[in-house]
């Protein structure tokens, strides 16, 4: 899971990068919101990403620990038994606060305001 992470992390800047430079050269501010779209749409595809490998590594830690048959393979159904203390770690705001998703696309989004920005005060 962690190279499909890496490819929308990869497509993301390539598509935001393009859209705010287009946006830049011909004043677009419409390409540009696109393009903070694109940043946060790839966000959210990386951030269920990162959720599902939570689950497996949660998993993983129930079989260690032999709460779990060593072959069991639904990570949602085995997550659905824990506590909620226990599922902390894969609830939506810690995945999308975490520093691989904020950090990355927050970059982008805030190149993408100060992009409108600047399009806006020109």
């Amino acid at each position: 899971m962690s190279a499909a992470s890496a490819v929308a992390k990869g497509w993301a800047l390539t598509i935001a990068t393009a859209a705010f430079g287009y946006a830049g050269t011909q004043s677009s501010a419409v390409v540009a919101l696109l393009g903070m779209f694109a940043a946060a749409l790839f966000a959210a595809v990386d951030a269920r990403y990162l959720r599902e490998e939570r689950k497996y590594r949660l998993l993983f830690d129930g079989v260690r620990v032999g709460a779990v048959d060593a072959y069991e393979m639904n990570a949602t159904r085995y997550c659905g038994t824990l506590s909620q203390a226990d599922c902390e770690p894969i609830s939506w705001g810690k995945v999308v606060w975490s520093w691989s998703v904020r950090d990355y696309y927050g970059l982008m989004l805030l190149v993408g305001v100060a992009l409108l920005v600047w399009l806006h005060c020109r």
